[in-house]
């Protein structure tokens, strides 16, 4: 993984062929003390698990692919709340140009994957019993 700091809150991330993005992208916010922010990115990877949330049964199901595929794009958030939240979601393209979108659990790159980041003060994150995911509590 490779950064240039643009300025005081703006970030280039390159993440290396056969590093993983979400992990990758953890450890540069634990390093940089980064608690908040947003991110998008493009990129390739050879191995991709995504998932979808059932809100009814708050509960994700996954799928893994392990083929070649174009990261049109990645979009996400960081947070907090006990630990560090990476919350990315993806739309990956395979050999046909057929989509495969969902909830980014994670992703080996292939080739690269070069992420923007905007750093914002902590966003702190809460469980939601409604939806049973956490959620950014914005009144903290």
């Amino acid at each position: 993984m490779q950064s240039k700091q643009i300025d005081q809150s703006h970030y280039v991330i390159r993440i290396a062929r056969g590093e993983k993005i979400v992990e990758t992208l953890k450890d540069f916010c634990l390093k940089n003390k980064i608690q908040g922010g947003f991110f998008y990115g493009v990129g390739a990877c050879d191995q991709v698990e995504l998932a979808h949330y059932d809100v009814a049964k708050q509960k994700y199901s996954s799928k893994t692919f392990a083929q070649a595929l174009e990261l049109a794009n990645i979009t996400g958030s960081i947070g907090q709340e006990k630990d560090l939240i990476i919350h990315a979601h993806a739309v990956f393209a395979d050999t046909a140009m057929k989509p495969l979108a969902g909830h980014l659990v994670e992703a080996t790159v292939s080739g690269t994957a070069e992420i923007y980041l905007t750093v914002l003060p902590t966003l702190t994150k809460k469980p939601d019993a409604e939806t049973g995911l956490k959620l950014f509590d914005l009144e903290a």
